[in-house]
């Protein structure tokens, strides 16, 4: 589980702009701006007037007080849209042994380099082949079906591709979607939005990748990834 250092706060998005930054106003009526850490297209997840959360930060130095945390559906459905926060619940998951396929490793190494890409973690257990972990964020959805990505992403295709070669020399190799949004039951590729991602996952898979996907429960408080749901193919 990730905990957030207080609990979140709402207030109405008027704008995302500069991609790093959005605009909002606070219940007390006060326009400010706020970090928006997320470099993706966030499609339907930055509607203007829609309900968001934000986290506070004591540091003096900060230029941006608040950090946009969540935004909302407009069934009023919260999406996790600051990135960072996926690795972290996936870390927490993974330290408490409740990833199923990753259960038995015992040492967990962020931001391991192989080749020319940085995967999110290699995990090492004696016994066992080392496992490279790739995981991603997913904020896009259609229904109660969750998707990635939300554009064209080079850098996924990328992963992928070498993920099937690492497969391949022996080493095990798992990418994992991290569905940051509520009221998902299953999940797909966004062929649509990015076909050749999907062709780079089929390729991932066919090599011996396992993909695997994960929900979490968002509170005002804290993130959990809860359960694995299905992948439509």
């Amino acid at each position: 589980m990730f905990q957030f250092s207080s609990a979140l706060t709402q207030a109405v998005l008027v704008k995302r702009y500069k991609r790093f930054l959005a605009d909002v106003v606070l219940p007390s009526g006060e326009v400010i701006t706020v970090h928006c850490p997320n470099t993706g297209a966030m499609t339907g997840c930055c509607d203007p007037h829609s309900r968001v959360y934000l986290s506070e930060s004591n540091n003096p130095k900060r230029k941006y007080r608040y950090t946009w945390e969540y935004a909302t559906d407009a069934a009023g459905h919260k999406i996790c849209v600051n990135t960072n926060n996926a690795n972290k619940v996936v870390k927490s998951a993974l330290a408490e042994h409740r990833i199923s396929a990753l259960g038995h490793y015992g040492t967990i190494v962020p931001e391991q380099r192989y080749l020319n890409s940085r995967f999110d973690f290699l995990l090492q257990q004696d016994g066992y082949p080392d496992c490279y972990l790739e995981v991603k964020s997913a904020t896009l959805a259609t229904g109660t079906t969750g998707m990635f990505p939300d554009t064209v992403t080079k850098r996924g295709q990328k992963h992928c591709k070498e993920l099937a070669q690492l497969s391949q020399q022996g080493y095990q190799a798992k990418l994992l979607f991290c569905v940051m949004r509520e009221n998902i039951r299953d999940f797909m590729i966004a062929e649509k939005l990015d076909p050749d991602y999907a062709k780079a996952v089929a390729h991932a898979k066919a090599n011996g990748v396992e993909i695997l996907c994960y929900v979490c429960d968002l509170s005002t408080t804290n993130i959990h990834l809860s359960h694995q749901i299905p992948i439509i193919t």
